[in-house]
């Protein structure tokens, strides 16, 4: 096989070849590439010279593709096919123009990222987004794995997450409650600090379920020389409601727990000066263009605070 410099063969000679083997004509596949008939052929001349082949039959009527005309324009075609399909998916990436997101969330985390991620299914109609409520352990699990492209959680909740492989931020400030059964003495307070809290049995999540929650209280304590008295655990505060209706303890929570329901039998009491963070977490090497524009859109909105 002779030598061949592929680069005196250009891509519009590509679709030149392809023009010519559509129309069965020098003129038409000219007029298609707004080329004039005699530059048409002294370019095809050139390229069957350059190739050392014979790729179309002429006569005064129409031009035949030979059989190795047939053969490069049916390759020619694929390549074509491909190069179209790169270029688009090359768009696509640059863009966001396609593609899908995976959002797990706790349920009180709903009011903080609801409001963004609904204007940004409107205003990107292309994306697939799909949303689960789940638990902590639940929400670590799918996020670690690679199930879910971005989670909302606690920030006491992050301390199992390393920084070589997550970001994070806090995306909003909530304040910090204690709920009780309204039989309890403490329920008609207006605010509470944690020393009020000293005697009082604690209602508290598995460290199984969130190691975070256990070492947030008892640092919460720790400030006062104090330690919680453990009433009992739960795999999350959803599970304490009936504790809680049965007067069998405190529950420290955000004040997005629970949401105004229940308000009769149980009440909330701010905690003075304590807050938690709705946090946003997603792995640093999740390449999903669609997270990154989610992102961008939900970070100027929250204008958010970097955990560390």
């Amino acid at each position: 096989m002779r030598d061949i410099n592929l680069f005196n063969i250009q891509l519009m000679d590509v679709e030149l070849i392809l023009n010519i083997a559509k129309y069965g004509s020098f003129t038409k596949a000219g007029e298609k590439m707004f080329m004039t008939q005699s530059v048409v052929s002294k370019r095809i001349n050139q390229i069957e010279n350059e190739l050392g082949l014979t790729l179309f039959i002429r006569d005064k009527r129409k031009v035949i593709l030979t059989p190795a005309g047939r053969v490069l324009s049916r390759r020619f075609k694929n390549i074509s096919d491909d190069i179209l399909d790169a270029i688009q998916e090359a768009h696509i990436a640059q863009t966001g123009a396609s593609g899908s997101l995976s959002v797990g969330f706790l349920e009180w985390a709903n009011p903080v990222f609801i409001n963004c991620l609904q204007n940004f299914i409107r205003e990107n109609p292309q994306f697939s987004v799909s949303i689960f409520r789940k638990r902590f352990s639940e929400l670590r699990s799918d996020v670690i794995q690679g199930n879910m492209d971005i989670i909302f959680t606690t920030s006491y909740d992050c301390t199992q997450f390393s920084d070589k492989e997550f970001d994070y931020a806090n995306v909003s400030k909530i304040p910090l409650m204690a709920y009780m059964s309204r039989q309890n003495p403490l329920s008609s307070c207006p605010e509470l600090s944690i020393n009020d809290l000293r005697k009082e049995p604690m209602l508290m999540v598995n460290p199984r379920s969130s190691s975070g929650y256990g070492e947030y209280v008892k640092q919460l304590f720790a400030r006062y020389g104090i330690k919680p008295i453990i009433s009992q655990y739960a795999n999350d505060g959803g599970e304490h409601i009936g504790n809680l209706l049965i007067n069998k303890g405190i529950l420290l929570a955000s004040a997005n727990f629970l949401d105004q329901t229940l308000t009769d039998p149980i009440a909330r009491i701010p905690v003075t000066d304590e807050h938690v963070y709705v946090t946003a977490v997603w792995r640093k090497d999740n390449i999903n263009l669609v997270l990154m524009k989610f992102l961008t859109e939900l970070l100027e909105e929250v204008d958010p605070e970097k955990i560390r």
